[in-house]
């Protein structure tokens, strides 16, 4: 149950990875539903080197057509 449960996790990484390239697809909503998967998945987040998630936020905020507001991670 458990590798059903990492492949679905998988895929919808990829597939929101995906939708997040795609202007038409970048909607508030889509941004909602990549906000919760990165707050379900914080201590996996904390493995990553800061300077790679600040670019990271860098970028979506650069492609977004509403301002995010920062909070302290």
């Amino acid at each position: 149950m458990n590798d059903k449960v990492t492949g679905l996790n998988e895929m919808l990484m990829d597939a929101l990875t995906r939708d997040l390239t795609d202007p038409d697809k970048c909607t508030p909503g889509l941004y909602t539903v990549v906000r919760g998967i990165i707050n379900d998945n914080r201590d996996a987040l904390d493995s990553i080197p800061s300077k790679a998630l600040e670019e990271t936020l860098k970028s979506m905020t650069n492609s977004v057509p509403f301002k995010i507001k920062e909070s302290a991670y």
